[in-house]
């Protein structure tokens, strides 16, 4: 080769590689209209209870291609602290590309863009008094509000919850609710204003089991106690009635969130459930036609009509649902399009049929055992526009339209 050659193959290379530089520092265009990206995405935070499902991390499953593997999102544990704590929550903001997974002992913020850990939140700087969860007072159950930047939190089985910067992790402030000790699950009305907040408490002991609070106020409106202990909630869309299981019952109880009374206790018929479980499982379509609730006597999950006002549900056994893992752990979430339902031991139905149409696997073709904590997560060329929330609640978008239908 010529000093010619040389040279101009020499200065070439370095042409295509201040190329190739400036494209990955170029910003990122973001297409738009019909090739637009579109992708659905599963996260699922584990463990379960216990490491029992030997998992750790956030799974990602593709929607759009058979809830196939994609990839496990670390918490950045130690080896000595592996799998970690049980997760009891997982949130989004899509404001802030963040999700957070609450654990026993901590709360992680992720960046959804680099997958990384952005901040993590320890709780209280010393023991709390406590009679179960964690001794640094959290976490349970974050939900966000609708600006995407603040977050609700459950302390760790505990009397407040915590109000935290969705961004930085910082304590915004607490409330105290003291009738109900013991914080677990919540659902927030869809404008933020309405908190509807569970306990695991019980009435013999003089507790209520939900506290009904002004959200922005950070004020307890009302407590309302239910025939037991109350497990997994979930409300209608304008936020008038709540629907809860409770201990020693396959079915569910309604309250009036507006009076703070239980309205109607509604049970599985027969009674060869009675004195073998409870339903720790419950979710309504969003347009609040269904009710399903967990069977784990019967390894099912079992759907309720819910015509009108929804204070009248019926039980219909021509839907039942019998997933090919049964039901142990479970909980539901769905789609906020009504179409597509996750239950809590790895199974994805199709709501409108009732059918399982997928069972959800870890990138060693695994069952994922625990999918509990679980959200169906909308991407459009990367970044994330729409997400789902843990509870299967009603939506005003949805019911509304079902009504117009009803009534035409």
């Amino acid at each position: 080769m010529s000093n010619f050659t040389r040279a101009m193959w020499t200065a070439g290379c370095v042409v295509a590689a201040a190329a190739v530089m400036s494209a990955q520092n170029a910003p990122r265009q973001v297409r738009s209209g019909p090739d637009s990206e579109i992708r659905h995405l599963v996260y699922i935070a584990t463990p379960g209870d216990n490491g029992t499902d030997n998992q750790s991390g956030v799974v990602v499953l593709d929607a759009d291609k058979g809830y196939s593997f994609i990839k496990r999102i670390p918490y950045g544990l130690p080896a000595s602290q592996m799998p970690g704590p049980k997760i009891a929550g997982i949130e989004a903001s899509v404001p802030l590309q963040m999700i957070y997974v609450a654990a026993n002992g901590h709360m992680l913020a992720i960046d959804l863009k680099t997958d990384a850990v952005a901040w993590k939140f320890n709780g209280e700087s010393a023991p709390v008094e406590r009679t179960r969860g964690a001794a640094s007072g959290c976490c349970e159950r974050p939900w966000t509000l609708p600006d995407g930047k603040t977050l609700l939190v459950g302390s760790s089985y505990n009397r407040w919850w915590y109000y935290i910067d969705a961004a930085t992790g910082k304590v915004l402030g607490k409330l105290d609710t003291p009738e109900t000790p013991v914080a677990h699950n919540l659902a927030l009305s869809p404008d933020g204003r309405l908190g509807v907040l569970g306990s695991m408490s019980s009435p013999k002991d003089g507790k209520a089991g939900l506290a009904v609070i002004d959200v922005p106020a950070r004020k307890v409106l009302k407590y309302m106690t239910f025939s037991e202990m109350v497990r997994p909630l979930t409300i209608n869309h304008d936020t008038s009635l709540v629907y809860v299981n409770v201990n020693g019952l396959i079915g569910f109880e309604i309250g009036d969130l507006k009076t703070g009374k239980m309205l109607k206790r509604v049970e599985l018929p027969g009674d060869d459930w009675k004195g073998k479980g409870y339903s720790h499982g419950i979710g309504m379509t969003p347009d609040e036609s269904e009710i399903w609730i967990a069977d784990p006597v019967h390894g099912a999950w079992q759907v309720w009509d819910n015509p009108g006002d929804g204070r009248s549900p019926v039980y219909n056994a021509s839907k039942i649902i019998k997933p090919t893992a049964g039901v142990e752990h479970s909980w539901v979430s769905m789609t906020n399009d009504g179409k597509l339902a996750f239950l809590g031991d790895s199974s994805v139905v199709d709501v409108k049929t009732h059918k399982e149409i997928a069972v959800m696997k870890d990138e060693f073709g695994r069952r994922i055992v625990h999918t509990e904590k679980i959200l169906y997560m909308t991407f459009k060329d990367g970044q994330l526009v729409e997400t789902t929330n843990q509870f299967a609640v009603g939506t005003a978008k949805a019911y509304n339209a079902r009504m117009a239908g009803t009534r035409n």
